[in-house]
């Protein structure tokens, strides 16, 4: 049995954290935030040419990727089809005025993308992304006969441990359940828990993917997590809803 104020941990790295939490807030949930991902800047990759005079797609992967381009290279961009893979990514694009050629579709992930594509001739697409991630649809596409360049314009990195900050979360009152947005974020998670792993291993999690269900039970948390559909803030914050709605 939940409190009438679930306690809710946000993962979300700091300063991308606050409209969750306030929408959490209004509902009348009690929320935390322990950021287990940040963003930085990539140094020695701008965006030097005009997109539009070499590729004749350009598919951003994320917001963060959409807002790092902007700071170099103010959007919109004309002369170019403009792609998105997730619906956070569109909205960041649109409030840039910048007007998508491809309307992303569910689940919002590479593989809707590449489906998306698949009637679509081979043309000469630039992958706008932060660090690592998946290669899922640059070895797809090349593949298939496409010319794809990437651009990493910022990197994950884990944050500085902060036990005192932990502790303190954990002891104003026990959490009900952790939001995670990505698996980085729930390898950084695990690692900066440190002692309280044990506890943090038993709470339910809302998740984006199915990838990140499979990681979670890797790890050994207990409970299966929820998958939000569609992935993101609003669909995490009515997979919440109804989660404690079931459990009250």
């Amino acid at each position: 049995m939940f409190s009438s104020s679930p306690h809710i941990l946000n993962t979300r790295p700091t300063g991308q954290h606050h409209a969750f939490s306030h929408k959490l807030q209004a509902l009348g949930f009690t929320v935390s935030h322990l950021p287990c991902l940040s963003i930085a800047s990539l140094p020695g990759t701008p965006l030097q040419d005009d997109p539009q005079v070499r590729f004749d797609i350009v598919l951003f992967t994320s917001a963060n990727a959409v807002n790092f381009a902007h700071a170099q290279r103010p959007l919109p961009w004309d002369g170019v089809a403009i792609h998105a893979i997730g619906a956070a990514t569109a909205r960041a694009l649109q409030t840039l005025n910048q007007p998508l050629a491809l309307i992303p579709q569910a689940p919002f992930n590479s593989e809707a993308y590449l489906a998306q594509l698949s009637h679509h001739l081979p043309a000469r697409l630039l992958l706008i992304k932060g660090q690592g991630g998946r290669d899922l649809i640059s070895s797809q596409l090349r593949t298939s006969g496409w010319q794809v360049s990437e651009m990493d314009l910022y990197r994950r990195e884990i944050p500085s441990k902060n036990m005192h900050l932990i502790a303190t979360i954990l002891d104003k009152k026990p959490l009900d359940l952790i939001s995670v947005t990505s698996n980085e974020s729930l390898d950084n998670l695990v690692i900066l828990t440190g002692q309280h792993l044990p506890g943090v291993l038993q709470l339910p999690l809302v998740v984006n993917s199915q990838r990140a269900i499979e990681k979670a039970k890797l790890f050994g948390f207990s409970k299966d997590p929820i998958v939000a559909c569609p992935p993101g803030d609003e669909g995490q914050i009515t997979a919440i809803q109804q989660f404690f709605r079931l459990h009250s």
